[in-house]
């Protein structure tokens, strides 16, 4: 039973270095920073987690938060043009959702993979020093790459993607914000400018959490929204925000931001995710094979709701693999057949859904405006968000 090295602390990896353990397998977790770096950093994302990735972090001893996060019950979905609602519909969810900032998850996961035993190592090797290590492991997967190391990855040719991000993104953690009355999420679309997200959550430490609201900005390059700016504060930020929010939104979904300010220091985040579709399994310089996971694969725009949930998925299905053969060997082929479900059945159908949702082909532009007049598909098309291989059903008519 060889040794497993992970390579990164965050969706993908931490469940897959707490399966093994618990699993009884050696394994090994690398990660650039320990749980109080990441607890003093700034929010890394936006994450929306459904039920079934809930139910696979609670199987697993990892769900702290299901009885105190707040529960998502749905979405609410509103087409502005000039500060008017043109079109407005509810989809509930088959079960709710959840969110918790992941500088919480992580420092919480981090802390109990710790207090089980579990190795450590806070580094950020090179890729030569990565080719070195890995010599001493029986198994590396990578679940976070920097660029260089990215590129050992091939891309996918039967999985073409932009060339540029598709939107550029802010996001807030605020405190103040007025709770929806339904406990439902939002998605605001302004046509030709992006998409403006909000939804309730958790942050701060771990055992110090409190509610929040999770605000992203989806801007459509050079659009009335691409307005943050990389150097800004938490305030300037939130000011811009607040001007977007008070300019484009209506007043009645303005207003619930009011009294609204940034959680802390690290409440915000801008950039842009460029998407990525990559071979599962990566050559070192020295030619060795290495397994890549969640992010490292499948890298997609937040807005579809999926790269939390994909990288959970991803964990699971690896940990599953490693413990079904735990003397291996991990050579390409094991990889390319570990990989294989969890992209065939999670990610592929996760990235054709978020392109689909930031660019709805007619057919499904159609359908969201017959949504406002039929709850059915209102909700078919919310729950799509929680299972994303429903999308060929739900493009063809057919409520799931």
């Amino acid at each position: 039973m060889g040794q497993i090295l992970v390579l990164g602390a965050g969706e993908c990896g931490l469940p897959l270095a707490h399966r093994l353990l618990r699993g009884g397998h050696p394994v090994t977790l690398v990660t650039d920073r320990d749980a109080e770096a990441v607890l003093a950093g700034t929010v890394t994302s936006t994450q929306v987690k459904f039920p079934a990735t809930l139910d696979l972090e609670a199987d697993l001893g990892l769900g702290f938060w299901r009885s105190t996060a707040p529960n998502i019950e749905g979405i609410r979905f509103t087409m502005v043009v000039d500060r008017a609602a043109v079109l407005t519909w509810t989809g509930r969810l088959t079960r709710p959702a959840q969110s918790v900032d992941q500088r919480t998850v992580f420092a919480r996961w981090l802390a109990e993979y710790l207090a089980e035993g579990g190795d450590l190592r806070v580094a950020t090797p090179s890729v030569p020093e990565l080719d070195r290590i890995a010599a001493g492991y029986a198994l590396t997967v990578v679940t976070r790459a920097g660029r260089e190391l990215a590129e050992c990855f091939e891309p996918d040719p039967a999985w073409p993607v932009p060339t540029a991000p598709l939107r550029r993104l802010a996001v807030l953690y605020l405190d103040g914000v007025e709770p929806d009355p339904e406990r439902l999420g939002s998605y605001t679309a302004l046509p030709e400018h992006g998409e403006v997200i909000s939804y309730p959550g958790l942050t701060g430490r771990p055992g110090q959490e409190r509610r929040c609201e999770m605000l992203l900005f989806e801007a459509r390059p050079g659009g009335a929204l691409d307005v943050f700016d990389q150097h800004g504060t938490p305030a300037q930020r939130w000011s811009q925000a607040r001007g977007l929010l008070e300019a484009h939104l209506p007043a009645e979904i303005a207003d619930r931001y009011r009294h609204a300010e940034p959680t802390d220091a690290g409440a915000t985040l801008v950039g842009a995710v460029s998407p990525a579709m990559r071979r599962p399994v990566g050559m070192l310089p020295s030619g060795r094979p290495v397994l890549g996971g969640g992010d490292v694969l499948c890298r997609m725009d937040p807005g579809g709701a999926q790269g939390a949930n994909n990288a959970v998925h991803c964990a699971i299905r690896y940990g599953e693999a490693i413990l079904h053969d735990p003397d291996g060997p991990y050579d390409s082929a094991w990889m390319e057949w570990a990989a294989a479900p969890w992209l065939t059945a999670v990610a592929h159908p996760a990235a054709r859904w978020t392109a689909t949702v930031l660019d709805p082909p007619p057919a499904m532009r159609e359908m969201m405006l017959a949504a406002q007049h039929d709850p059915t598909l209102a909700d078919a098309f919310a729950d799509t968000f929680a299972r994303p291989a429903n999308l060929a059903r739900f493009a063809a008519g057919v409520p799931s």
